[in-house]
């Protein structure tokens, strides 16, 4: 489906919103996989930053504004290696109101593999900015 159809109404929050520093952001319990640990150790590692958090918001974020999203969230991308829903809840991150939705929708728009809460469906589309950024690294600059 082309990202240009979002369906703005249909993305319904069972996360909640918290108030951080005057903007809007919403707490997301984040389910990874190994494999996704081992990206963010290393790209903490590569910009000096100790969060992990603030890797993975600062790389989702750039990725939104990515100019092909269709290279970031497509099939490709979105087809599990190995074990879809072995990802594990690993910690909870503050995500800004207007990359939740966004990533929300692009849930819905690129129709991935059904999973039970929004934590589980916004996870997936972090972990697919993850790979994307395993594979392509020079693509998205944070």
């Amino acid at each position: 489906m082309a990202l240009g159809a979002f369906n703005f109404n249909s993305f319904e929050r069972d996360s909640y919103a918290i108030k951080q520093g005057g903007a809007d952001t919403m707490k997301v319990n984040l389910s990874l996989k190994d494999s996704h640990v081992m990206i963010i150790e290393s790209l903490k590692e590569k910009h000096s930053i100790a969060s992990s958090e603030e890797i993975v918001c600062r790389y989702v974020t750039s990725a939104l504004k990515h100019g092909d999203l269709e290279s970031i969230f497509g099939t490709p991308r979105e087809q599990c290696g190995a074990g879809c829903f072995d990802a594990e809840p690993r910690f909870e991150i503050n995500v800004e109101d207007a990359d939740y939705e966004s990533l929300g929708r692009i849930y819905e728009d690129y129709a991935f593999q059904p999973y039970v809460t929004k934590d589980e469906e916004i996870s997936k589309t972090i972990r697919c900015v993850l790979n994307f950024v395993e594979e392509e690294p020079g693509s998205i600059l944070i």
